[in-house]
């Protein structure tokens, strides 16, 4: 786990605005949303200012050495994810890279709003899904107590929470860098209103 505080300041945020291409709807097929729209993704080129202000900032983090962007965008989330990986990024169901010759290395989220938070796993994956992880692996002897479950996972399904337990709880604040690997499963913790968050994630 990576955290950098102040990793970008409200002027680079303020580049937000400055985005070529326009948001795009994200359906949850397969989630717990029934299909619905659960988010806007604004995909950044490298011709975007603020792709190439974030480049720049990565390259002068030493974790980040030899490592190279796979897909960056601005996420607007309407309802909370639910369990999953980032192993394998996709734009209109397209892999942005392949994995057998990039390895993918870390999930970056650099948010926008504050008051909330994203929950990391302990279990990993190299495939998205988390059913294809209970179908692989026994339930375990131990995972999250009905409260943690309850406080930050109560939108996902119930049955997950036997096979899981929590890495860390990363809360959010406006700038600050946090970035895991992507093989690790993980979702937002339960919101109400909407949330917005730089994310990219990195390969090597």
């Amino acid at each position: 786990m990576i955290a950098i505080k102040n990793f970008l300041d409200n002027k680079d945020l303020e580049q937000v605005v400055n985005i070529q291409e326009s948001p795009e709807e994200f359906f949850d097929d397969g989630g717990v949303h029934d299909s619905k729209i659960t988010s806007t993704q604004q995909w950044m080129s490298p011709n975007d200012i603020l792709y190439q202000i974030i480049n720049d900032k990565l390259k002068q983090v030493k974790q980040f050495a030899g490592h190279t962007i796979d897909g960056l965008q601005v996420l607007t989330a309407m309802k909370p994810y639910d369990v999953h990986s980032d192993y394998i990024v996709q734009k209109n169901q397209v892999p942005l890279s392949d994995p057998t010759v990039h390895q993918p290395t870390y999930t970056v989220i650099i948010p926008i709003s504050e008051g909330y938070s994203t929950v990391v796993f302990n279990q990993s994956g190299n495939y998205n899904n988390f059913l294809e992880y209970k179908r692989k692996h026994p339930i375990p002897k131990s995972c999250c107590s009905d409260e943690q479950w309850e406080k930050y996972c109560s939108h996902c399904h119930k049955e997950d929470q036997q096979y899981l337990t929590i890495k860390e709880v990363f809360e959010w604040t406006k700038g600050t860098l946090f970035a895991f690997d992507r093989s690790l499963f993980h979702c937002s913790s339960n919101f109400k209103n909407k949330k917005q968050a730089i994310v990219l994630w990195l390969s090597k």
